[in-house]
């Protein structure tokens, strides 16, 4: 029993000191797609891997 717990405690500590890749860092505000449709900014973060993050232009607001 006692090796269950070393095997888990290393496990836990080899996971807490590695960087998380599963906690992705959320940089297309936008969709990810191959193709972005016209007008809209194409943009290559990491988290859209090898597509690109489409970006949909905000229309301004008429005052």
């Amino acid at each position: 029993m006692k090796i269950i717990y070393v095997v888990l405690a290393v496990f836990l500590m080899a996971l807490m000191a590695t960087p998380g890749k599963s906690q992705s860092k959320k940089s297309c505000n936008g969709y990810c797609s191959r193709m972005c449709a016209k007008g809209e900014k194409e943009v290559h973060p990491e988290d859209c891997r090898r597509t690109s993050c489409c970006l949909r232009h905000r229309k301004k607001k008429s005052s």
